[in-house]
Formats: structure tokens, sequence, C-alpha cells
């Protein structure tokens, strides 16, 4: 029904407005349709929603800005709801929404972890639930999956069973490696640096300067001034030397010929670059595990170390040792023994002696008369073998 209105008329007793008693119908009919519409016809209420009520809505449907309080927002929803559209979604009580900055028209409601009390199909970090054919995208800023453990996967693909052995891929025990393992084993393996050219086999009579924390650090020559010779081997400017013998271990380490010295300079060696600061698994820096070939030396050639020091080096204070876990033998050349790289070789005169397909051999026309006069002599013996004469080249 829609609202009646009381014709009260222009003037008072004109004769236009309504009767008292078409009045008083007009007004019965009023609050009729409104204890009807929010309440049971008689009583008001049970169908009127207020800030501290409880109501069931369905199929309603609302404008957001007109469901306010003072400050324009819903504080709170108390409800069940079933939700069969694309999602079942059921028991959810006293989903609260509180964030008092979500006004009408200005921003996207939010429901957080905290304020969802029951979920049926809601995951959460304690739950235990099933996923079947289930996808999860974690594409886009700030979206993220972690910390999912996975309790069984199906037969043929991954066995958790650590205690079983089996030479297939499909069980932990020989299973292809986990990253973090060859992470953690590359850590604590050999890494190899740049060669040096010999090792100081014994201590050297330096004295040592730190640099700037271990960077330009020196070891310079406090004995007679000279030339520096190492192992038999005088070195050049650059040379890189392994230095493990110090009577200070903290001076020991991998250095290059800054200073070659004389009798007049005094020979510096400074730490090398990528062995001045303290870094595992790092090429340009020492860590335990980093190793060194010694290339030359009448004792140290072939020889190869690894720098042990467990954790952080401090340069200066930190004890740097080195320890020797393989060898392997260093030709030189001898007479006539040429030896470029793995490649020996052999000198010849090319007058005498040839190579012909790879193969030495006497050079044709290579030995001559004269050679062979004074190289072949001639003994004539007795019937017991005792020699009577012996003739040489020409001899008569």
């Amino acid at each position: 029904m829609a609202k009646q209105t009381i014709n009260i008329g222009t003037i008072a007793n004109d004769g236009t407005g309504s009767t008292l008693r078409a009045a008083g119908d007009l007004i019965n009919d009023n609050f009729n349709e409104i204890y009807s519409s929010i309440g049971d016809g008689t009583t008001l209420g049970s169908g009127y929603i207020t800030a501290s009520s409880s109501d069931t809505l369905t199929n309603k449907s609302g404008n957001i800005s007109q469901w306010t309080n003072d400050s324009g927002y819903l504080t709170s929803i108390s409800e069940t709801n079933d939700l069969t559209s694309s999602v079942t979604w059921a028991n959810v009580p006293d989903a609260n929404i509180t964030q008092s900055s979500v006004t009408q028209h200005q921003a996207a409601l939010s429901i957080t972890e905290s304020q969802i009390s029951d979920l049926q199909t809601y995951v959460t970090t304690s739950s235990t639930n099933t996923l079947t054919n289930k996808t999860f995208d974690a594409n886009g800023t700030g979206n993220t999956i972690s910390n999912i453990e996975v309790a069984d996967f199906a037969s043929g693909v991954l066995d958790t069973d650590l205690s079983t052995v089996s030479s297939s891929d499909n069980t932990l025990a020989s299973a292809k490696a986990i990253k973090t393992y060859v992470d953690n084993i590359a850590a604590a393996g050999i890494h190899y640096h740049n060669p040096v050219r010999v090792e100081a086999i014994t201590n050297l009579n330096a004295t040592y300067n730190n640099g700037t924390s271990g960077v330009g650090a020196t070891l310079t020559n406090n004995g007679t001034l000279t030339a520096l010779i190492i192992d038999g081997i005088t070195l050049s400017t650059n040379d890189r030397v392994l230095v493990y013998n110090q009577t200070n271990a903290a001076h020991n380490g991998v250095y290059y010929v800054s200073t070659v010295g004389d009798g007049a300079t005094a020979w510096v060696l400074t730490r090398t670059t990528d062995t001045d600061s303290y870094g595992a698994s790092d090429p340009d820096s020492l860590g335990e595990g980093d190793a060194f070939f010694v290339s030359e030396g009448n004792t140290g050639a072939g020889e190869l170390y690894v720098m042990n020091t467990e954790g952080t080096i401090t340069f200066g204070t930190t004890n740097i040792n080195f320890s020797q876990i393989s060898t392997s033998p260093v030709f030189t050349g001898g007479d006539g023994i040429d030896i470029t790289g793995t490649i020996f070789s052999v000198d010849y005169d090319d007058s005498t002696i040839n190579a012909n397909s790879g193969v030495l051999q006497v050079k044709n026309g290579g030995i001559t008369s004269t050679q062979l006069n004074g190289a072949v002599n001639l003994q004539i013996l007795d019937s017991s073998g005792s020699v009577l004469k012996t003739l040489y080249g020409t001899g008569t």
C-alpha cells in the first residue's frame, strides 16, 4: 500500500479536509503497514535491523552506502552463509569486518585469517587438508607459497623412506641430489685458484705488514739484500708464491713478487688480490678448501695444497694453514730432450740423424768413411779367444 496522507484542507473548517473518521482510517492503515513490514503486524522489531540485532537476510540486496554507522562503514557481520555458485563455503561464523578505513565506495573490503574462526575450505598453517587437482597460482607481486611439507607422493614419484636404499632415482637414498645438499658439499669442497710458481718450503726471513685488513699486506726481506730465489727458482715480478711455513702462521698465504730485489734493494712479496680477503667458495677471496697447484721448484713442483683453516679469517690475526693433498711428477728436459707442455721432443742435428715419418734414423750419407775409419776396429783372435792383433781404421 502506498503512503496514506490525511487531507487537512487549506483553511481550517473550510469543508475541504478529511473527516475525523476518514483521517483515523488513514492513520491506522499507515501503522498497520509499518507493523507488518518491520514487525509481526502487532509488535515491532522481529524484522527491523538495528546495530545490535541479529537478523537473517535471504535473497536480499542492499546498497553498501546506505548500510552505515556514523563513520560510513560496516562494523560487523554475524552470519551463516551457503554460497553455492562455484565454490561452497559453509559454517562461517562471526566473520568480523573491523577495518575502519573501509568507507563507502573508497576501498575493497578485506577479511584476514585472524578474523575467520572457522572455514571448512580455508587452509591454515596448522590444518591438514587434501588437495585434489588443485592449482596454486603465486604469480604477481606479493603472492607467495611457502612452507609446504610433502607428506607423501604417489608411488614411483618419490619415496620418502630414508631407510630405503635403492639403485633407482625414486628413493632419497640414491635420488638426484637436492640443491641445498649439493651447495653444502660444494662449499666444503675444493676450489681451485690460479697456480703458484713456487712454494716457500721454509720460513722466510721477512717483516710482515698487514696493509688494510690484509689488502696490500706485505712480506719484506729482513736478511741479506739479494734477488729473490725460492726453492731453486730465481723469481720475476708478479710470480705467485705459496707461503705456508712462516713462524707466525697468520703471515702465511699466497703472495706475488712486487719487488724482485737485488744487492741494494730488499725483495717484497704482496698478498695476491684473490687471497687478501675472506670469502668461502669465492674465487676472489680466501676460504676453507681453496687449492693451489705448485708448478715449479726443486722440491715443490707438482704439489697441490689446500687452505684448511675453518671459519672466518681475520688477516694478521688468524692462523692460515695449508695442507698438501697430492703430488704429481714434473718432468724437466735433459741433454737432447725438450719438454713443451706435455710433449717430449728429441733434439737431432739433421746431418747425421734425422726424422723420417716420425721415426729417428741415421740420415742417408750421414756417416762418412772418415768416421768409420776412426770408429771401426778388427780384432784377430787365437783358438782360445785371446786377442792376437787389433787393426784400427786404415791400419796395416
